[in-house]
């Protein structure tokens, strides 16, 4: 709080010394001397006195604001997450929840703080408490459940409800995630269709063009997961599992997006390889392994989203996002994590002897050092 700034500014506009409004108030000019200073604070029964002697409202005396903007959202997000890396987790959240505490009513920040402890559960976790995990998951979902029951902004109460139905699959409620989303994938109108067709009547054709780069930009990495996640559902069904590795493979190399989005190349080569290991396809293993090494030597950090010679106007578009184009995990942890899945999975055991896993382990020794 600034408040002493604040007593301070208003009684030298008002022409007062610190004696004069020290005996309007009731106090000692020492104590209004020490408000000016920071050194203490007033008594709570005085603000009103206060807020009403200066003629400005109480949150004006507190220079309090209960909203925040979207840069400081960022900034906040940010900063929690560089925290992590020098203070104990147990710091951290006790400075999440304080925050969040402060800013209860500003909906896009108590989104994200839900999802800061999503994206961040292997810093929280007791790794001898496996209950632990449930309290943390539901603590997010309590801060998803506030936003939809409090915020007016459509978009955000959609949000948090996606987020609320993430939080009970984790928790192994599947009942209660079709009985939120229901059973059916809903139609979508393609908004941006309406939003490039108005730029182009106005005549602003480089907006209409970022629109749909922007658009095409989010279906391909949207696309991606969802092959992701697919791939694993085929694992006893060879054919399809390899048609949908075929097409998933020339969708990332005609929008080259081990350079466009590593993390979402990688999690599509690392789901792969999985699932041929376990159909015993080695030799495309391999394969697909021997594509890791390359594209890790790539990876800078920060690690932040960017556009390229094809998307050459997304980039105010993954500027405005929440978080912008920075990621919600620390670069170097998502590498070393997904590095980890290739020489921990199960499916994998029978490789570590091979030339490429090797070589990934010394990759992953170096990350850790």
């Amino acid at each position: 709080m600034k408040i002493g700034q604040i007593v301070s500014e208003k009684r030298k506009e008002k022409g007062l010394t610190q004696q004069e409004l020290a005996d309007f108030v009731g106090v000692s000019k020492a104590s209004i001397s020490k408000w000016e200073n920071d050194m203490t604070y007033p008594d709570i029964t005085l603000l009103p006195l206060l807020a009403a002697f200066f003629d400005i409202t109480m949150d004006q005396l507190l220079d309090y604001h209960s909203q925040l903007t979207t840069d400081e959202i960022k900034r906040i997000y940010q900063l929690l997450q560089k925290s992590l890396l020098k203070q104990s987790s147990e710091e951290v959240l006790h400075e999440l929840r304080r925050l969040t505490r402060r800013y209860y009513s500003c909906y896009p920040f108590v989104l994200q703080m839900g999802l800061f402890i999503l994206n961040h559960l292997d810093y929280f976790l007791n790794k001898t408490d496996k209950s632990s995990m449930a309290l943390y998951i539901e603590e997010a979902r309590e801060l998803f459940l506030h936003v939809k029951q409090g915020s007016k902004d459509a978009h955000i109460v959609q949000q948090a409800c996606d987020y609320e139905a993430y939080t009970l699959l984790v928790l192994e409620k599947s009942d209660a995630v079709l009985e939120l989303l229901g059973e059916y994938v809903p139609s979508y109108f393609p908004r941006e269709s309406l939003i490039a067709n108005a730029f182009q009547q106005k005549g602003e054709i480089e907006k209409s063009d970022a629109t749909y780069q922007s658009a095409i930009a989010q279906y391909l990495f949207v696309m991606m997961s969802g092959l992701t996640n697919y791939l694993q559902l085929l694992v006893h069904d060879l054919d399809k599992f390899q048609i949908t590795y075929l097409r998933g493979q020339a969708i990332a190399e005609a929008f080259e997006l081990d350079q466009l989005h590593p993390i979402s190349w990688f999690n599509f080569q690392i789901s792969a390889a999985t699932g041929f290991a376990q159909l015993d396809q080695k030799e495309i293993v391999l394969e697909i392994i021997a594509k890791v090494p390359g594209i890790i030597t790539t990876l800078k950090t920060p690690l932040v989203l960017h556009g390229d010679a094809y998307f050459n106007r997304i980039d105010p578009w993954l500027e405005q996002l929440e978080l912008g184009p920075q990621l919600p995990r620390e670069a170097s942890n998502i590498v070393s994590e997904l590095l980890a899945i290739v020489l921990e999975h199960p499916a994998f055991f029978s490789y570590q002897e091979e030339a490429v896993f090797q070589k990934i382990k010394q990759i992953k020794e170096q990350l850790d050092e």
